[in-house]
């Protein structure tokens, strides 16, 4: 292999000698290709260095000579940067099946800095079938080293299509759908001192979720868009398809060499710069950890073309789902219209604020007003987010017998108790903190992951003063699992309707626990103990022969789906609902704090979520907000009234119709499926604080049209054009064909 000249010297510790490419590539090759796609490999190195959407004509990799086949990193003793670049190792054989489906790659040793061998096979495999390209593999590791990191398959020339105006990277992030440009600007997510080149990787996760810092949300896709003008949009679907989460795999990208502007982080022209190929990277990081001996199956990878916008691409995600997903069992109330309180009634910081023998009088509002359940926090000892893991009652408050009395008496008059839990941290403040210290997830160093805490109610802890941090807890660990059945079984002998399991994914910057201590693969992934965890509580539920209780929790991930029965989270502005588009019916539930929330909980006419109502941030009662209060009863009303549509008809997002509005109006839509699939719904909100808007509506072959709104809500004959009144909602409906 040689690579191309730079056309001027070079320092030799400059990444600027480093081997990108193979000017080589291309001599002897092996294609994939059906009517939809065409992939080319080279092979003499495995290297990919060709990917085409046959159906669109997107060339999505250009140069063969910047093709990459894997990249490893290995760590040994003391050394713990050793990158591999597959195009340096020896590759032993390349061949075709006999259908011309699948090509099969095998090298057998791994080349890394100062000439140094490593007995490492890698035995690699893609398979085409109808358009989808399916990266599967395993890796030997028979070398005194760890194989930390495995990127496979690479793409090594992400190119945009011809008169594309910009590439854009989509993934889940706390129940929405994370939007981040690729090019023409590239925003980098790490560190510049930490990398060589601008880069983005998923995993870590927004600070509007509300959560400090950084957290891992496990990932399961990532689509690569891109967006026209005046042409439809078009995109790629990279999903890593293991329902086990045994191995994590994030996404990751490169802009190499950097960037042309770093004010602006503007990508050069992708061509070249001073002599050196410009280009983008996108790879998928497999984190298998292969100790020395140990064999492994990676998980697989999928790419697919599509067509069309994000909905196409989570539509390759849907079929996979269908595989594996099972709906759990939960309430029969939770699948009705119906709406929740969150109240706080003890904080970390001693705001000690209803006791257990006044919260029926409190809680009488929710039945008053129709409010089917309430979700109770910080009744535990210490307040919210203190004294973790306990889910004793707070002695502040009262007894165990007077919080069991409250619950009951809630219960009596039709609403719902569900006690906030949490599981997954210990408080460092706590008296027997360090009895619990063994459980701790711990670095590959032997220390114990830390989470700096939260902020409550003081000027104090809002500077993070003195902030009750906590140790992260292995949930693989058995003294830890078996602490929290003891914990989760105080919430049944309590008598609630069921728990919120808040932060049922987060674990801070822990992916990993390295303990050889809690009888788990060394290191085991943190969200494989997630599903541990839920799989324990569902049984506990047989075991008590309890199926009414709700299992429920903040933003859980897709596999965590088959086990909790709904997800809480908040929305923002910008908000894509790629979760509820991928399961039109998974009770998702969001927070609404507003004093005139009318924006929000049109939100949750759109997108068919369950309100949270939250006064004071969760502190205050429901009549404290009447305007946001009203309106929401109203809408839920409204929402049981057309539920055929509305609610247990299948929501489509944008999907099915088309809405011609005036430019700059602030108009959303989305439509539903009616339960009997043959007519449809188009919800319609504007968002303008002071003017009513038209939008005309498009739908093939649609039948005769009716609208209501929730303040009118008796149907009324209409045409496809229709005015939607200001910070409000209007609902077209089909009612005949």
């Amino acid at each position: 292999m040689s690579s191309v000249s730079h056309g001027m010297s070079r320092s030799p510790g400059s990444p600027s000698v480093e081997d990108w490419w193979n000017s080589n590539a291309g001599s002897e090759v092996l294609a994939l290709e059906d009517e939809n796609v065409r992939a080319v490999f080279d092979s003499t190195t495995g290297a990919w260095i060709g990917f085409q959407n046959k159906a669109s004509g997107w060339k999505v990799h250009r140069r063969p000579e910047l093709g990459q086949c894997f990249r490893l990193y290995a760590t040994w003793e003391d050394r713990l940067f050793n990158p591999i670049n597959g195009l340096h190792c020896r590759l032993v054989s390349a061949a075709l099946d006999d259908s011309s489906n699948e090509i099969r790659f095998e090298w057998d040793s791994m080349h890394a800095q100062d000439g140094i061998e490593l007995q490492i096979n890698l035995v690699t495999r893609v398979r085409l079938h109808q358009g989808q390209l399916k990266f599967s593999g395993s890796l030997k590791n028979q070398s005194d080293a760890t194989v930390t990191t495995l990127s496979w398959p690479v793409i090594g020339d992400l190119v945009p299509p011809e008169n594309a105006d910009a590439l854009f990277r989509d993934n889940l992030d706390y129940g929405t759908m994370k939007r981040t440009p690729l090019w023409p600007r590239m925003g980098t997510e790490r560190g510049y001192y930490g990398t060589n080149y601008p880069i983005q990787i998923e995993g870590k996760g927004s600070l509007l979720a509300g959560i400090p810092g950084a957290y891992h949300f496990p990932q399961r896709f990532a689509l690569i868009t891109a967006e026209f003008r005046e042409v439809e949009t078009q995109g790629i679907y990279f999903g890593a398809h293991d329902a086990s989460m045994r191995q994590m795999i994030c996404f990751l990208s490169e802009l190499r060499p950097g960037y042309l502007d770093s004010f602006h982080a503007i990508d050069p022209a992708l061509t070249e710069v001073n002599g050196t190929p410009v280009h983008l990277t996108f790879e998928a990081v497999h984190y298998p950890f292969a100790a020395p001996g140990e064999t492994l199956e990676l998980p697989d990878i999928v790419i697919e073309p599509y067509r069309g916008d994000w909905h196409r691409g989570i539509d390759i995600y849907k079929r996979w789902r269908q595989t594996w997903y099972r709906r759990p069992e939960c309430p029969g109330w939770l699948n009705e219209v119906h709406s929740w309180q969150q109240i706080q009634i003890g904080s970390a910081e001693d705001d000690v604020r209803t006791k257990f023998v006044d919260l029926t009088n409190r809680a009488r509002q929710l039945s008053d007003h129709g409010v089917t359940a309430l979700q109770l926090v910080g009744w535990n000892q210490g307040g919210q987010d203190r004294g973790n893991p306990s889910h004793d009652p707070d002695q502040r408050l009262g007894t165990w017998d007077d919080l069991k009395k409250a619950i009951t008496d809630i219960e009596a008059f039709g609403v719902r108790v569900i006690l906030f839990n949490k599981f997954v941290w210990a408080d460092v403040t706590r008296p027997d903190y360090l009895s619990m210290l063994s459980s701790a997830a711990v670095d590959p160093y032997g220390m114990p992951y830390f989470h700096p805490g939260y902020e409550y109610q003081t000027p104090v802890q809002w500077m993070s003063i003195n902030n009750r941090r906590f140790m992260v807890a292995c949930l693989l660990d058995p003294a830890w699992g078996e602490l929290c059945e003891r914990e989760f079984e105080k919430s049944l002998a309590l008598g609630a309707s069921g728990i919120l399991y808040d932060e049922a994914f987060h674990h801070y910057a822990a992916t990993h626990c390295f303990s050889g201590k809690h009888g788990h693969k060394v290191p085991a992934t943190m969200a494989s103990g997630d599903l541990a965890l839920a799989e324990t509580f569902r049984r506990l539920l047989q075991e008590r022969n309890r199926p009414d209780f709700l299992l429920s929790a903040e933003a859980p991930f897709d596999l965590q789906h088959q086990h909790y029965s709904l997800s809480y989270f908040r929305i923002f502005s910008g908000h894509i609902p790629a979760e509820r588009y991928a399961d039109p019916f998974y009770p998702i539930m969001i927070a609404v704090t507003g004093f005139d929330d009318r924006e929000m909980i049109n939100r949750a006419l759109l997108y068919r979520y369950i309100i949270s109502y939250e006064p004071y941030h969760f502190k205050g009662d429901l009549e404290d907000f009447p305007l946001t209060l009203n309106y929401g009863k109203s809408m839920d009303a409204f929402r049981a009234r057309y539920s055929d549509y509305l609610w247990h008809g299948e929501f489509r997002d944008s999907a099915g119709a088309r809405v011609a509005i005036a430019p700059d109006a602030p108009i959303s839509y989305s439509v539903f499926l009616h339960s009997n699939q043959s007519l449809r719904a188009v919800v319609l909100i504007n968002d303008d604080q002071s003017i009513a808007h038209e939008a005309s509506v498009e739908l093939h072959q649609a039948g005769s049209l009716s609208c209501a709104s929730p303040e009118n809500a008796e149907l009324k004959r209409c045409t496809s054009k229709v005015k939607i009144p200001a910070r409000s909602a209007l609902v077209l409906f089909e009612v005949g064909k």
